[in-house]
């Protein structure tokens, strides 16, 4: 069995290694992969990207446990969903709807609630061990309507404009910001555009980093499909001072393209 794992422990702390310890004491011939660990703490923003962008590209059966703001509600339920032969796990924390909208199909949840973090990696753990000796059969537990359903901040779209936000920054810097190709291309209909971050413009879709000379700025859309805004072998973030978005805040950052 393939088990991946996300989560905002980083790795300055013993949280991940215990994570796996209990999960190979009821599984120990799984194999576990770490999909992210440095999700900013209770950006579920940034945690769904993470998700989406990488439970698909696993066999099937993968189990996807996400260990990402698992007390959001305590006491803590223990919620897994079935999409593209892929089974999710997650806290009810909004991961789920945010995450896959229309395409969430019917959400399981367990029939135990927990009141720690170490009870529901433990649940979790077992439950996990559980679906493996059933084949894989999740239709004998209750269904349920996730109780957190958070809003998806999507690109503010206008007549001649998108207004879109950060939703990830890469190890490179590189800015990932919530807009997908097809988006895009659906509102742009052949016009011409600029991109407009802070002082800078951008007026092309390049297909690779090595399009521009080394030190340039570039818009493309990575593997993923969202949009992404780098510097060739360079620290975009930091450069042109985007930071990601936070819906704690009052004033955030906004990439405007707009269509000529």
């Amino acid at each position: 069995m393939i088990i991946t794992l996300l989560s905002d422990f980083g790795y300055q702390d013993n949280f991940v290694g215990v994570a796996k310890g209990v999960l190979l004491q009821r599984l120990p011939v799984a194999r576990l992969i770490d999909l992210n660990h440095e999700v900013e703490p209770f950006h579920l923003l940034q945690c769904s990207y993470l998700l989406k962008s990488a439970y698909a590209n696993f066999p099937a059966r993968t189990v996807h446990l996400s260990l990402f703001d698992i007390m959001h509600r305590n006491p803590a339920s223990l919620l897994v969903t079935e999409i593209d032969n892929q089974y999710i796990v997650s806290a009810d924390n909004g991961l789920l709807p945010l995450t896959f909208n229309a395409r969430l199909g019917k959400v399981h949840v367990h029939d135990r609630i927990v009141g720690s973090y170490l009870e529901w990696l433990t649940l979790a753990a077992d439950f996990i061990a559980g679906l493996e000796q059933n084949d894989f059969n999740i239709a004998g537990l209750s269904t349920v309507t996730p109780k957190v359903h958070p809003a998806r901040l999507q690109a503010v779209v206008k007549d001649n404009s998108i207004e879109c936000q950060v939703i990830h920054i890469d190890r490179y810097e590189n800015v990932v910001i919530n807009l997908t190709r097809d988006e895009f291309e659906a509102q742009r209909r052949g016009r011409k555009f600029r991109i407009q971050i802070i002082r800078d413009i951008l007026t092309h879709i390049s297909n690779d980093y090595s399009d521009v000379p080394v030190s340039e700025k570039l818009c493309l859309f990575n593997s993923a499909g969202y949009m992404e805004i780098a510097i060739n072998q360079g620290k975009a973030s930091s450069l042109l001072g985007l930071r990601l978005h936070n819906e704690r805040q009052l004033i955030y950052q906004n990439i405007k393209i707009e269509f000529l």
